[in-house]
């Protein structure tokens, strides 16, 4: 129907080019003298122009989409170069290339300025528009096509062209890799701390060697002390992180995007710090990833967050008392990731037996609300643990 339209329009400016030239024409014809014949031959080139340029075929030129890069995290920098060649050397006095931007990309650019460019063509055979995009929003962005605008100096004369240029972007969520700290327990005395993601810590001897000013009491072996007449420090096995399920809340929220950035960072952290980590994302459809190590087990949930959409229908609950429940889950760490604190969450005391800590993801200069601060008290007397992460940073241990 819009092609119909396009069609009508165009059909119509054609009509009216032709009555103002006959009008023009006959005006000369019937009025005589130089003044009426100055008007109709001042007029006739930019009839012929409109003319030809009426049969000029602009579908002939030849366009092509380069981007910098093809895959991105979220926020970074996109620079994108459109070409447009031909062979016939028709006179374009302007030309409006534009790359149609996929939806998501054109909400963040509602006035399409940035992928936009007037240029005026004349008798180039070739036509580059470059532009770039700011801070790039994560997920799975298609181009489709480019469109080219031109016409005549009146005009009464517009030519549109669509050129399909397929290309797909795909833009990972934004992490980081954090810095656990154990809170003021030393890692040999096989006692874990309470940072974000839990730590396991062994607690068998390896070797033994002279006590030192400043060895914590607790580590002394006595009977070796004893037997060698000297104080004697235990030394301990090298620490091995413990494993870890998370489970990421996709109930809608306005932090959805600070969700997402918070699991990937998780994830990464304690993959790299070779523990296995586990990902349950649940929404319309239902992704799980059982607890694995390595890169590629990394890549593939980092795939899933990139394309992963707040359009869960049941509050996070009803998913965890399923997905923690499992006998492969019961004996890691458990965590879950919301943007949002909700009466339903208080269930999760029962559900994990006290092993649950929540992570409230805030934008970076984002404050708690009263009923937030209030939730979080209720949670503390069901010995829940919560987290308040703003920026990819722990700003508050409760």
């Amino acid at each position: 129907m819009n092609k119909k339209w396009q069609w009508l329009i165009y059909g119509w400016k054609l009509i009216i080019l032709t009555l103002l030239t006959a009008a023009v024409f006959s005006y000369a014809m019937f009025q005589g003298g130089f003044v009426s014949w100055f008007l109709f031959y001042a007029f006739l080139p930019f009839v012929l122009y409109a003319g030809l340029l009426a049969l000029y075929p602009l579908r002939s030129f030849q366009a092509s989409r380069q981007m910098d890069k093809t895959q991105l995290h979220a926020g970074d920098r996109l620079g994108v170069t459109v070409t447009l060649r031909r062979k016939l050397p028709f006179p374009l006095m302007y030309m409006v290339i534009e790359d149609c931007l996929p939806e998501g990309i054109e909400s963040l650019n509602r006035d399409g300025a940035a992928a936009k460019r007037l240029v005026f063509p004349w008798f180039k055979r070739s036509m580059t528009m470059s532009y770039e995009l700011a801070r790039v929003p994560r997920g799975e962005h298609h181009f489709h096509s480019v469109r080219v605008r031109t016409g005549d100096v009146l005009g009464l004369i517009e030519k549109t062209a669509f050129f399909e240029l397929d290309d797909t972007l795909f833009v990972y969520p934004f992490y980081q890799r954090f810095s656990y700290q154990v809170n003021e327990r030393h890692q040999e005395d096989g006692v874990s701390g309470s940072s974000p993601i839990h730590q396991h810590h062994s607690s068998v001897a390896a070797s033994v060697r002279n006590y030192q000013p400043g060895d914590r009491f607790a580590a002394l072996d006595w009977k070796t002390s004893a037997r060698r007449s000297q104080l004697m420090t235990k030394e301990f096995e090298p620490s091995r992180s413990k494993n870890l399920f998370l489970l990421m809340d996709r109930f809608s929220s306005d932090a959805f995007e600070e969700v997402v950035s918070v699991t990937a960072s998780i994830l990464h952290s304690v993959l790299k710090n070779g523990a296995g980590a586990g990902l349950a994302s649940i929404g319309k459809e239902k992704n799980i990833f059982p607890i694995q190590e390595g890169d590629q087990h990394f890549k593939h949930m980092l795939r899933h967050l990139a394309i992963a959409h707040c359009d869960a229908a049941d509050p996070i609950s009803r998913y965890a008392r399923e997905e923690l429940g499992k006998p492969s889950v019961r004996q890691a760490d458990q965590v879950v990731v919301t943007g949002q604190l909700t009466e339903d969450m208080l269930h999760l005391a029962e559900i994990g037996g006290g092993r649950v800590t929540v992570i409230l993801a805030k934008e970076k200069d984002a404050e708690l609300s009263q009923a937030e601060n209030a939730m979080i008290e209720r949670m503390m007397k069901r010995q829940i643990r919560v987290r308040i992460m703003r920026g990819g940073r722990v700003s508050r241990v409760v």
